[in-house]
């Protein structure tokens, strides 16, 4: 047996054979010995399973002279062909990609002891061919002076059940002069593959009864992996146990289309139909085959160039899904060669780039990609020029069945994931327990800053009553001192330290209320024009400021904040603007956004325009305002409210203006 590149075949054939050195390496790093040992031994049966391909053909008293011509010329003539030079060759018959049919010459030699037994006609010589995803098989022989013609393939209704496995097989007419060979059209749009087996009816029963056992216990190793999977799946959910179920879905239905049994498992469709499907299946399983790559370094943060290249693949996947329903199957069937080769070389870009994958983990991957690389260039070298295979290259590439390698690949698959979910559930506990121990420090941090506010409290109130009596003695001596300007002085200077003092404490228990303030659900409306009005009547000057507001303009939040916002705003414009220029106020509605946009704007002197990187850093105060009153704590308590209501602080210099705008949400 040999493979077929229809579905799977030199390419995933080649596949497997990297999968079992893959998992030979991958075992060392397994930390479950018991379980270790118990998949090694389920790999050691599966290969030895699918490396049982009997020999059969050579028992069967008849020696097979194979030769082929290809058919250059349309509807060329059995009797032309006939008379046509034809190549011999021995063995499968790999031809690579051919748009035109294949002639294939079957000269048969009896055996001298078969030969003395005569011809039964109750055990016909039986002709098998494969593999199932020939398109086209014409069978000719010539019986009686003329030519009699039998058909099958994949893309033609089965007529007969002589073969109950995935070859297609032909009862050959017993008036046939064995003298005269046969002759095979066949006709595949995918990579020209062709094998044949002939041997007499008693023997059938054995061959199809061995390959039947392989094909049974294939599938049931590819669904147990495909239930495995999705139990897994189902207990942890992550997109790497998601991905290989997908992937392992696509394996079933691999194996199911390519020993022919998606025909019954779909009664209703044509033929053609039928077979486009199975031809998406095998794209599909490539493009899962990239993805997993993708799954299991994703973790490992590769480079954005890998993704965009694995994204890429998957796009022409989808775009082959298109050429095949469109009719163009060899061309997708070219690209999808193209993709299965590129793909390890890609996937070592992924390794490489990785940030976070060890040393050792990054080595096995490479290495195996890299065995994975050689065997397909080996495998695809063999499909197109017809090498015939031998040697331990040919143990791989013939004896691990195309048909069924797709279940060495899963294991191994999900031997890999295993391991990659071990690792990534360890990491997972450890980010668990540094979580935990962040969410305890935060905890103990909410605990000393809960201390800290009750303190500010405690003290701002038991501050607030000696101020009270100070000024009280203050406004006293006032009275009494009425001709002492010297005292006088001292006394209002005493009476200006009393009020900033006051005006400190009072910004400080406002930043702590601020702070645990839990913001109104269902903030108030409040129309602009009247807040703004309200708050600058405050002011001895109105007369500086220049308002303008849009109308129907208004404030959708809770008041408390946004008579912090606003009144922090206009105070600090008030005391820090140029002497005799105007104080902007702007107040617009922007629908689009849904938000009330409130700016105000103001000159301020060269050498006191304000450190745009520090300007909401909590006491910062520029150098050329020490001079004036004021605690640095304003903007600071601008930013801590804005933030509670949602809204958008931003600031902004134009030529000699500072300008502070606040975007609040409807």
């Amino acid at each position: 047996m040999t493979t077929n590149p229809r579905k799977d075949s030199p390419f995933l054939t080649v596949l497997s054979s990297s999968d079992d050195k893959f998992l030979t390496t991958g075992f060392k790093s397994a930390s479950c010995v018991g379980r270790a040992k118990f998949m090694l031994r389920l790999v050691f049966l599966l290969v030895f399973a699918l490396f049982q391909m009997p020999g059969y053909a050579a028992e069967q008293g008849y020696s097979v002279t194979k030769a082929y011509h290809r058919d250059t010329a349309a509807d060329v003539s059995i009797n032309a062909v006939a008379t046509s030079q034809f190549t011999p060759y021995d063995g499968p018959l790999r031809l690579g990609f051919e748009p035109a049919a294949v002639w294939v010459q079957l000269t048969l030699t009896p055996l001298k002891p078969i030969a003395a037994k005569g011809v039964d006609a109750n055990n016909p010589l039986i002709l098998r061919v494969g593999p199932h995803s020939l398109d086209r098989i014409e069978l000719y022989e010539f019986i009686a002076g003329q030519w009699t013609r039998q058909v099958g393939g994949d893309q033609q209704t089965a007529t007969s059940n002589i073969c109950p496995d995935d070859y297609h097989c032909f009862v050959l007419s017993q008036g046939r002069a064995s003298t005269n060979p046969i002759y095979l059209k066949v006709t595949t749009q995918n990579v020209m593959v062709i094998e044949t087996d002939i041997l007499r009816a008693d023997a059938l029963t054995t061959v199809v009864a061995r390959r039947v056992s392989q094909i049974t216990f294939s599938m049931t190793i590819a669904v147990f992996f495909l239930v495995l999977g999705a139990v897994l799946l189902a207990f942890e959910r992550s997109i790497l146990l998601l991905t290989y179920s997908v992937f392992q879905l696509t394996v079933v239905l691999f194996v199911v289309a390519n020993v022919g049994q998606l025909a019954h498992l779909l009664p209703g469709l044509q033929t053609d139909s039928v077979d486009k499907i199975s031809f998406s299946i095998f794209f599909a399983r490539v493009g899962m085959t990239a993805l997993m790559g993708w799954a299991l370094l994703a973790s490992h943060q590769p480079s954005r160039t890998y993704k965009k290249m694995i994204l890429a693949m998957l796009s022409l996947c989808v775009i082959n899904l298109g050429l095949i329903f469109s009719g163009h199957v060899q061309t997708a069937s070219k690209i999808n060669f193209f993709l299965f080769f590129i793909n390890p070389f890609i996937q070592i870009y992924g390794l490489l780039s990785a940030e976070n994958l060890s040393k050792a983990r990054r080595l096995i991957y490479v290495f195996c990609y890299c065995v994975n690389i050689v065997l397909i260039a080996l495998g695809s070298l063999f499909v197109f020029s017809n090498m015939l295979v031998v040697g331990p290259i040919g143990f791989f590439h013939s004896g691990n069945d195309w048909r069924l390698n797709g279940v060495i690949f899963g294991l191994v698959l999900f031997l890999i994931v295993l391991s990659e979910q071990r690792l990534r559930n360890s990491a997972r506990l450890v980010e668990l327990e540094t979580l935990r121990s962040i969410a305890e420090q935060a905890r103990a941090n909410e605990d000393k800053l809960s201390e800290r506010r009750a303190l500010v409290d405690m003290l701002t109130h038991e501050l607030k009553n000696p101020l009270g009596t100070i000024r009280f003695a203050l406004a006293s001596l006032k009275r009494q001192i009425t001709g002492d300007s010297d005292s006088l002085q001292r006394i209002q200077r005493i009476d200006a330290s009393v009020n900033r003092m006051d005006d400190l404490i009072e910004h400080v228990a406002r930043s702590n209320k601020i702070e645990r303030t839990d913001v109104m659900q269902q903030p108030s409306f409040t129309p602009a024009n009247e807040f703004i009005q309200e708050l600058i009547q405050e002011y001895p000057n109105v007369d500086r400021f220049k308002i303008s507001i849009q109308e129907g303009s208004a404030f959708k939040a809770d008041r408390q904040m946004l008579l912090v916002i606003l009144e922090n705003l206009l105070s600090n414009a008030h005391k820090y603007a140029a002497v005799n220029e105007k104080i902007m106020v702007t107040v617009t509605t922007e629908s689009d956004a849904g938000t009330t946009c409130f700016e105000i704007s103001n000159a301020v002197a060269e050498d006191q325009e304000p450190d745009e990187s520090r300007l909401f850093e909590r006491y910062y105060r520029h150098p050329g305002v020490q001079n004036q009153p004021g605690m640095g704590i304003g903007l600071s308590l601008v930013q801590s409210a804005a933030q509670k209501i949602g809204a958008r602080v931003l600031f902004r210099k134009e030529k000699k203006h500072v300008i502070f705008t606040v975007r609040i949400p409807n």
